[in-house]
């Protein structure tokens, strides 16, 4: 029996395999996985874009337009997340395909040839004087693209978790806010800024040099670390500072990696500003800072003939920018937050117990037409238009909204000036004009 044992420990010693052989083996397999994760995940993130738009569109529809400007930092902090993590897998999925092919031309080349080389013996030398190993490109590459799968799931969970809480923390805000006293709302975003702030400055005096050997200072940024990353970035804590830390603590033995994570986010920037302007988050910050539109601009918005895929109305719109019937119709999207502004402008329905639920049913309606039709203003040219409004569901984008229709029987041939106002207040008035070109139908 023993000398079974001893053939085994043999066997094993002479063919060098450790224990873990089946963890090595993995390693060197799971580039495979690697490929086929990356290729699909690089989909499937940019189809997160998708998911900002929307979070973006619910902001605009449902936050008072005064909170816009917190909207946009929460979507743009999401929008960053995943523009990060698209551009890590973009980047991985080159490297990888990079890296394979040196694998291969490896395996037909182990090296570089002087005697071989189809040119002369001095260019050569000079040439791979210059160049890597091929064998130390095909390490660095490899370590490179094994890295990334990690520090994917860091970025994405700091980020995102922080844009999650935001928009939570936000819609909850928003509706006790009428109930609970507004300083007490503000603890959990105090404790938040609190935690931030002080991570950060205590992060920076623990690691100046003079500082990293002052046993008392260092367990304070530990307990600065802990607790404000438990705060900071929730339940993933732990994981996230075990990723963070591999990296730190190796950082002088590698520190191309380190400098490849912030490449990731030199990349993700422009990727992230691009995406943007491809959603309507430009609108959370013009109507924050209450940046007035140009008057003189035709914005295909306002036509639907022009604006036939869109998913989400910002303005009035009407059929075309050339009219060719006598009857203009006008729909005018009526936001959720309205319902709110409008309260000091309408009169709120008072319930007549005397009448059935039907009846009072319909009266609660009309006065809500009543209110969106108080508010909302409709000019042609310089003249005011008495128009009577009929609530619409847009058949495209699905939003709730007015209709009405301007009769232009009396009106000369030429250009014209649809002018929209929601006037809710002297110091809370929105504008649209929307110009067309009204003709006869032949």
């Amino acid at each position: 029996m023993e000398d079974d044992v001893n053939n085994e420990v043999k066997l094993d010693n002479s063919s060098n395999k450790p224990v873990n052989s089946w963890l090595q083996r993995l390693k060197d397999e799971s580039w495979e996985a690697e490929l086929l994760v990356s290729a699909i995940a690089i989909f499937g993130t940019f189809q997160l874009f998708d998911v900002v738009e929307w979070a973006t569109n619910k902001f605009i529809n449902v936050l008072n337009p005064s909170q816009y400007l917190v909207g946009y930092a929460i979507v743009f902090l999401g929008l960053f997340a995943i523009s990060i993590l698209a551009s890590m897998f973009v980047i991985h999925f080159i490297l990888r395909a990079y890296w394979i092919g040196l694998v291969g031309l490896n395996s037909v080349f182990p090296d570089y040839s002087i005697e071989d080389s189809a040119y002369s013996k001095i260019y050569t030398e000079k040439i791979l004087s210059i160049l890597p190993k091929l064998e130390d490109s095909i390490k660095k590459v490899d370590a490179l693209c094994s890295v990334i799968f990690s520090a994917a799931f860091t970025f994405l969970s700091m980020y995102l978790y922080m844009a999650l809480f935001a928009y939570v923390y936000l819609m909850i805000f928003n509706l006790l806010s009428s109930y609970v006293p507004t300083l007490i709302l503000l603890i959990p975003l105090g404790l938040f800024i609190v935690a931030m702030l002080s991570q950060m400055v205590i992060g920076i005096v623990a690691n100046l040099k003079k500082n990293k050997e002052k046993e008392n200072l260092q367990l304070l940024y530990f307990k600065a670390v802990k607790y404000g990353s438990l705060i900071m970035i929730g339940p993933l804590y732990r994981s996230i500072l075990q990723i963070t830390m591999i990296f730190g603590s190796n950082f002088k033995k590698n520190k191309s990696l380190a400098f490849l994570m912030m490449s990731f986010l030199i990349v993700g920037m422009p990727l992230a500003v691009i995406q943007m302007n491809k959603t309507n988050i430009p609108y959370l910050i013009k109507n924050g800072l209450s940046v007035e539109s140009d008057a003189l601009k035709v914005n295909p918005n306002y036509y639907q003939s022009e604006n036939s895929n869109s998913t989400f109305l910002l303005a009035p719109q009407i059929e075309s920018d050339i009219i060719k019937s006598e009857v203009v119709k006008i729909f005018i999207p009526i936001f959720d937050n309205e319902k709110k502004m409008s309260e000091e402008t309408c009169d709120a329905y008072i319930e007549d117990t005397n009448k059935s639920r039907v009846e009072q049913r319909k009266e609660r309606r009309l006065n809500a037409l009543n209110c969106y039709q108080k508010y909302n203003t409709v000019y042609l040219d310089d003249g005011k238009k008495e128009i009577d409004f009929l609530k619409y569901t847009h058949p495209i984008t699905k939003q709730f909204g007015i209709i009405g229709y301007m009769p232009l029987s009396n009106q000369k041939l030429g250009m014209h000036t649809i002018t929209v106002k929601k006037e809710f207040s002297q110091d809370n008035i929105s504008t649209w004009s929307i110009p067309f070109y009204y003709t006869q139908n032949n």
